[in-house]
C-alpha cells in the first residue's frame, strides 16, 4: 500500500499541516478482497468533523493548552496532530494498524516532537490512560456500536477528563448526542468547505 501514499496539506487559520493518506480506491479494493486486512474503510479520509474540530480547537484552544490530549479512533489524526501546537503531550490511536502507520509518517513529517501514536480499540476503554482531554470525531454513525461508545465516554467524563466531540447533523446520530447533553458545557457549529459543498459540523464540549 505505500504505493499508494499521498500527501494532503490543511490549512486551519494561519497553521499549514501536511498529512498522509493512501489511495482510497487501493484500500477499497484491498477491504472487499479482504487482501489490506482492514476492519472498515473509513479511516481513508479527513471528514468533515475532523477539520471542522481543528477549526474548533483553534478558536478554543484553551481546552487543549499544556493539556495530555488523546484523539481516539483517530482515522489519520488530523485533529490530534493540530493539537500538538498547544498540548503538552498527545496521543493519537486508532484499531487501524494501516493508519496508525501513516498517521506516524504525518506526525515524523510535521517534525512533532510531543506525539505518540498507538493502534488501541476504543472499545477496550478501561485498559486506556484517561488523558485530560478527549478528542472523537464522527464516530456516531453505527448504531449497534453506540451502546459500547457512551460507556466508554461514561469512563472518561467518569474521571474528570473533558471531552470535545464533532460530528456532521446526521439524524441517525441524533440520539446519539442527545443521551450526552447533560454533560454538555458548550456547543457550537462548524461550516465546512468539503468536495465543493458547505457541511455543519456541530461541536460539542462534555465534562461530568
Amino acid at each position: 500500500m505505500q504505493d499508494g501514499v499521498l500527501l494532503r496539506k490543511f490549512i486551519i487559520a494561519e497553521t499549514s499541516i501536511e498529512i498522509f493518506f493512501p489511495d482510497t480506491s487501493l484500500v477499497q479494493t484491498d477491504y472487499t478482497t479482504g487482501v489490506g486486512n482492514f476492519i472498515s474503510p473509513y479511516w481513508t479520509k479527513v471528514w468533515p468533523a475532523a477539520t471542522g474540530l481543528c477549526y474548533f480547537l483553534n478558536d478554543n484552544f484553551h481546552y487543549i493548552k499544556n493539556k495530555k490530549v488523546h484523539e481516539l479512533a483517530a482515522g489519520l489524526g488530523l485533529p490530534g496532530i493540530f493539537s500538538a501546537k498547544y498540548a503538552n503531550q498527545v496521543c493519537i490511536s486508532d484499531i487501524e494498524k494501516a493508519a496508525i502507520e501513516l498517521v506516524r509518517q504525518s506526525v515524523s513529517h510535521n517534525n512533532l516532537t510531543n506525539v505518540e501514536c498507538d493502534i488501541i480499540d476504543l472499545n477496550n476503554f478501561k485498559d486506556i490512560t484517561v488523558p485530560e482531554v478527549v478528542l472523537l470525531s464522527d464516530i456516531n454513525y453505527e448504531p449497534a456500536q453506540f451502546e459500547n461508545l457512551l460507556n466508554a465516554l461514561h469512563h472518561f467524563l467518569n474521571h474528570q477528563c473533558t471531552i470535545i466531540l464533532s460530528t456532521p447533523q446526521r439524524l441517525i446520530g441524533r440520539e446519539f448526542i442527545n443521551s450526552l447533553l447533560t454533560f454538555c458545557k458548550e456547543q457550537a457549529v462548524i461550516e465546512v468547505d468539503y468536495e465543493g459543498g458547505i457541511i455543519d459540523v456541530s461541536i460539542f464540549v462534555f465534562k461530568n
